[in-house]
This record gives structure tokens, C-alpha cells and sequence, in this order.
């Protein structure tokens, strides 16, 4: 079995600001969701370390459950880049649970611009050794500009659109 990542302290901070950014975005738009407790003990014994569960679960009228996962993400020479380990355990939670599953990459530096890219955009891309990850390099325009100061309902309808 893997070993699993450690997060620097630093890094470990600004998702946790991104997470509560994105909620703040959520709150605003009187959207209703679910906050999902990431501890281990929120996963049945034998999926441990199988699945990945996504930040937040939100009901869009008309729509239904839509999964949320919240990374403070860089962008790196045009792209950004995903753990294939992390990318493969959220892909299993979404078929288990029939969900459509978007990443919301917020900037690190808090300002309110970001990308959602939705899960199935990456199951085609090849992976690579990436300072020393395996990732899954997605060219930045393949991903959907955002910004926390637009009604989040805009920038929904306007990525189910793509």
C-alpha cells in the first residue's frame, strides 16, 4: 500500500482558506450543501484508503447532488496539475455514489479567481512523473475560469454548458 502524502503545514493552511472561501461563495448564494468531514473514521474500514471523499456535496435545483472537491491549486506553465493517486480515489467515490464530481482550484493567495474542472475531464489524460508525483497535467484552457465575486449559480450553469 501507498504511503500516504504529507502536507506541508503552509500548504495544509491555504486549503483550509480555500475550503472556507468556497463556503463563504456557497453561504452567499443561499445554496444548500453538505460539508463532508474528511476524518478516517467517516469511511467504512474496508474503503479506507479506496476512496477520496470530495469537501462538499450541493443540491442545484432542478439538478440534484453535485460534488465539490476544494484544492488551493498554482498554475503551473499554463496548466494544473493533479495527483493521479488522489484523481483515482475521487473517481471511485463518484461511481459508487453516481455522482458528478468538479475540482474548484482556488488561488493559494486567496485572491477570489480560480478553475473548476470537472472529474471525467481527466480520465484521458496520460500521466506523468511530475517532481517526483505521478500527475495528470491539464492545459489551462481546458478549465473553467471562475470567480468568487460571481453568483455561484452563473458560474454552475455556465460549466454544465461546456
Amino acid at each position: 500500500m501507498a504511503r500516504a502524502r504529507t502536507i506541508a503545514p503552509a500548504d495544509a493552511a491555504k486549503g483550509a482558506a480555500a475550503e472556507r472561501n468556497f463556503q463563504a461563495w456557497l453561504d452567499e448564494a443561499a445554496v444548500a450543501y453538505m460539508y463532508v468531514e474528511q476524518s478516517p473514521l467517516t469511511v467504512p474500514a474496508p474503503l479506507r484508503g479506496q476512496i477520496k471523499r470530495p469537501d462538499y456535496l450541493v443540491g442545484i435545483p432542478g439538478v440534484g447532488l453535485v460534488a465539490f472537491d476544494v484544492k488551493a491549486k498554482t498554475v503551473y506553465e499554463e496548466a494544473i496539475i493533479f495527483d493521479v493517486t488522489e484523481v483515482r480515489k475521487l473517481r471511485a467515490f463518484a461511481r459508487m455514489f453516481h455522482l458528478t464530481v468538479y475540482f474548484a482550484c482556488l488561488d493559494p493567495e486567496g485572491s477570489p479567481h480560480g478553475y473548476w474542472v470537472r472529474l471525467d475531464q481527466l480520465d484521458e489524460l496520460p500521466a506523468m512523473w511530475i517532481n517526483g508525483t505521478y500527475a495528470l497535467w491539464l492545459p489551462l484552457y481546458e478549465a473553467l475560469p471562475v470567480s468568487l465575486d460571481e453568483p455561484f449559480y452563473e458560474a454552475f450553469f455556465r460549466a454544465v454548458t461546456l
